[in-house]
């Protein structure tokens, strides 16, 4: 007798193969007729393992581990009476599995409740003499198969927001270009980027930002049509892709209905935050002939409807094409513009509202370009700062300016623009440079500023203008009217003068409430010991409503456009008083106007 169990045991440990199929190992159990009469030995080697292990014949079950029962979630009986197409219900993959072939596959098992369940089978045969028998290894995969899955989601979906990602976007553009074509309708892409968002970042945390790129997502796609694809390309953009729409007006209304509900404020940890977007649109075909084009002309709508300021719905046109285009090339050109001589100042006369004497110049940054003729300084200033050239651009009208003034009486002051991220320490250095190299007095200086550098940051500013009072410079503040400024802060910094925008003074005197603000700007003014200038002067009636006020400067193209540099002397060699302007400085056709020269 223990002679026969050490036979039985030297059958089962010789004849156990180990084999590879694919990524399962399978056990092949083969056992002799000598061994046929002991199942229930077999049966307790396959009850030790942990795989899934059945010995069937045809489809009948011969034997089974208990792993069987729990993968179909039944009972060990039920288990071992099921034939293999009670649980799989496969036609196919059963077909192949009882085939006399080795074969590794995935299918669905079918469970006693009525799950299904992924699973790997791996399949051999063995022989028992005449008897053909077939083993399988099944082994439960729903684990890989769940990681699997979310690695290809992954693959194509953002993992914050769970939108639709970049890749996916494209193939869903590609796909509704060409559905779109061959339907002769139209598709558009909408280009979305949040405005404040980095504003939420820096204040609230990177935590409240993924919050609010989470309710941004949700509520795009709560707002848009079912057949749209909303997907998120990085940071705060997202798209929303719209396929076969009736024409370019639909895209119009989806594009203003998203600037609507983002520019709402969201609600978060009990307070409202403010997120607004802007809006770049495309259509094809319209506005493109293909997915890449149609990418890049919603791209450049959009960074039209930033550089509008912000919160803004931008269509793709034509005419704005052009226009990029024409940036583009004075991106590339500005660089030799600046060392050929091409930029330089000129100089627009202010003069005393009471009696036009003369006051001084305010230098305004000129582009003489040999193709598109004057180009203003919002369009290439702008230019220099994305380039990294506002510091070389700033020297380069300071000097000019420095230098005209110094041939002018102290008491003729000159003013010079400054950008919001030109107020720093470095043009503190500059202007000191400059005044030592020409030896002239910084108090004939004027520094003038937007209120956009008082937003950005009011502690570094109040710095700067205080070291900039110390050489005797005096600041005001352009545009006043136009932004974010309180009166407190028209305290604090301590402006010498503020400067009156053209769009207030434009409707001069003959609108009721255009006159009151700007006589309340007076008013204010005076109590705060400011001077004033106001811009944008074209008519005598404009220049009779300010000449009640003793404090106030003013300037425009009733006396005369900006002027070079060499045309200045002109002012100096004419008795004004009694010499008109346009004589000296414009055609004959425009206004004519008398400017006294100071006494």
């Amino acid at each position: 007798m223990a002679s026969s169990a050490i036979y039985i045991i030297a059958i089962i440990v010789t004849e156990i193969a180990l084999i590879g199929i694919g990524y399962a190992m399978v056990y092949v159990f083969r056992y002799s007729s000598a061994a046929a009469g002991r199942a229930n030995q077999l049966q307790a080697l396959l009850d030790v393992l942990d795989e899934c292990v059945v010995v069937s014949s045809g489809l009948q079950i011969v034997a089974a581990n208990e792993s069987l029962s729990r993968l179909l979630e039944t009972d060990k009986q039920t288990a071992e009476n099921y034939l293999l197409s009670d649980f799989i219900r496969d036609r196919k993959a059963l077909n192949i599995l009882v085939a006399d072939e080795t074969v590794c596959i995935e299918t669905e098992v079918r469970t006693a409740t009525g799950n299904l369940v992924a699973v790997e089978i791996a399949a051999r045969t063995t022989h028992d003499g005449n008897a053909k028998q077939r083993i399988f290894e099944i082994r439960d995969i729903r684990e890989r198969k769940a990681a699997q899955a979310k690695l290809e989601f992954l693959a194509s979906h953002d993992p914050l927001t769970r939108l639709p990602n970049r890749e996916s976007m494209h193939n869903s553009l590609k796909q509704a270009i060409a559905t779109a074509k061959k339907n002769g309708k139209r598709c558009a892409l909408i280009w979305i980027d949040l405005d404040h968002f980095k504003k939420i970042n820096d204040t609230l945390g990177h935590a409240m930002g993924d919050k609010c790129l989470c309710a941004v997502a949700d509520k795009l796609v709560s707002e848009m049509a079912s057949d749209y694809l909303v997907s998120r390309i990085g940071g705060d953009e997202f798209i929303v892709v719209c396929p076969s729409i009736p024409d370019a007006l639909e895209a119009r209304l989806v594009g203003q209905q998203i600037r609507r509900v983002l520019n709402q404020p969201f609600p978060f940890a009990g307070r409202n935050v403010n997120v607004g977007a802007s809006i770049g649109v495309a259509v094809y075909p319209d506005n493109a002939a293909s997915d890449e084009e149609l990418l890049k002309n919603a791209d450049l709508a959009l960074y039209r409807a930033k550089d509008n300021g912000r919160g803004i719905y931008q269509h793709f046109t034509k005419a704005l094409s052009d226009e990029l285009a024409r940036q583009n090339t004075l991106s590339k050109q500005l660089p030799e513009a600046m060392k050929n001589g091409e930029i330089t100042a000129y100089f627009q006369p202010t003069v005393r509202a009471i009696d036009c004497n003369l006051t001084g110049f305010e230098a305004l940054a000129r582009w003489r370009h040999p193709d598109f003729g004057f180009i203003p300084p919002e369009e290439f200033v702008r230019i220099a700062e994305e380039q990294g050239l506002i510091t070389e651009l700033t020297d380069l009208i300071f000097r000019s300016t420095i230098k005209t003034a110094s041939d002018w009486p102290d008491h003729i002051r000159f003013s010079v623009n400054v950008t919001p991220p030109q107020v720093n320490s470095q043009l503190i250095d500059q202007i000191r440079e400059l005044t030592r190299e020409y030896d002239f007095d910084p108090r004939q200086l004027e520094i003038e500023v937007t209120e956009d550098a008082l937003i950005q940051d009011f502690e570094k500013t109040a710095n700067i203008f205080s070291r900039l009072r110390m050489l005797g410079i005096q600041i005001a503040m352009d545009d006043f009217g136009t932004g974010y400024t309180s009166i407190a802060n028209l305290r604090r910094l301590n402006f010498d003068r503020i400067k009156i925008d053209k769009i207030l003074t434009a409707d001069l005197p003959g609108h009721r409430r255009a006159a009151g603000i700007v006589k309340s700007m007076l008013v204010l003014a005076r109590e705060l010991g400011m001077a004033v200038t106001a811009e944008g002067i074209e008519t005598e009636a404009q220049l009779e409503f300010l000449r009640e006020y003793d404090f106030v400067t003013v300037q425009g193209y009733l006396f005369s456009r900006p002027l070079p540099a060499a045309a200045l002397g002109e002012l100096k060699r004419f008795p004004l008083a009694t010499k008109p302007v346009n004589r000296i400085f414009r055609p004959q056709k425009e206004q004519q106007f008398l400017l006294k020269r100071t006494a």
